[in-house]
């Protein structure tokens, strides 16, 4: 399955623990429990979810939670114009993104739910208990028997996240964890996501020693995503489709410019120092 990244597609490979977690995504939806995919950002949470909703044929909607999303956005809004002119009827009645999901008996991802403040949160509970909701002077809405609701959420040691109320949490019945995949599997995906282009095993190997050495660097503040090591490959196979060769300075090159984007430092100053560092070490740890 294929998922969008930018105006490339990502392919999704289904073992270990993505296999795993696709599985427990399946069974709890089969059941009709409410399932969050857990993990830092870049291990797949989302493609996961794309791909369970194109494999059962739903339609997929996405929003990413922050605490400055209200409630009016998900439930929708009455357009002004219309209500002056014909009142408060369903014609006047804009749904937003999850009252349509509702209808549509579709995938609704909540990305990132537990950056979404306690109201924003609790909103949620009629959809996710009654599976409906009530909107004043239109009536209840009613979800399709093949509505879905999934969350993501980051580690609440991130930046950025809140507790979640325990009235969300008890409807949030199967926690699945991600976390990066182990070398194996993480090489097969940056290989997949590389195609048409090849990328000899050795090349391959000192990306993914630049992805997991960033992450480990204490001085980085965001662990560097899966991502990052796909867009190393590709930079890297393309070079080597208009050269016809590839060296560790131009892996270096590639390895910084994308991994000064997708990390942070904790001394601003220090970060492409501490980049080089790590470049040069995953280098010379590979031989």
């Amino acid at each position: 399955m294929d998922a969008r990244d930018g105006d490339r597609e990502l392919k999704v490979v289904l073992e270990g623990q993505y296999k795993t977690a696709y599985e427990l995504l399946e069974d709890a939806v089969a059941v009709g429990l409410t399932p969050i995919v857990i993990g830092p950002p870049g291990v797949g949470k989302s493609l996961l979810v794309r791909k369970f909703a194109r494999d059962t044929g739903r339609a997929f909607h996405e929003v990413f939670f922050d605490e400055l999303l209200r409630p009016s956005y998900l439930i929708g809004t009455f357009n002004p114009a219309i209500v002056l002119q014909r009142g408060y009827c369903a014609e006047a009645f804009e749904k937003g993104p999850l009252i349509t999901t509702m209808e549509e008996g579709g995938v609704f991802l909540a990305q990132e739910l537990n950056r979404a403040s306690e109201f924003c949160q609790n909103s949620l509970l009629e959809p996710l208990e009654e599976r409906s909701y009530y909107i004043p002077r239109i009536g209840r809405v009613h979800a399709d028997e093949r509505f879905v609701f999934i969350a993501t959420a980051n580690p609440a040691e991130l930046a950025g996240t809140h507790r979640f109320s325990e009235a969300l949490r008890d409807r949030l019945r199967v926690w699945i964890p991600l976390t990066y995949p182990d070398r194996e599997t993480e090489l097969k995906i940056i290989r997949v996501n590389c195609e048409p282009l090849t990328l000899a095993e050795d090349v391959l190997e000192k990306i993914y020693n630049v992805v997991e050495m960033a992450r480990k660097e204490k001085e980085l503040e965001m662990s560097v995503s899966i991502r990052a090591g796909i867009a190393i490959a590709r930079l890297s196979a393309r070079h080597l489709s208009k050269h016809g060769s590839i060296g560790n300075d131009d892996i270096a090159a590639y390895a910084r410019s994308v991994i000064l984007g997708a990390a942070r430092g904790k001394k601003w100053l220090d970060l492409e120092k501490t980049l080089d560092d790590v470049i040069r070490g995953a280098m010379r740890a590979y031989g």
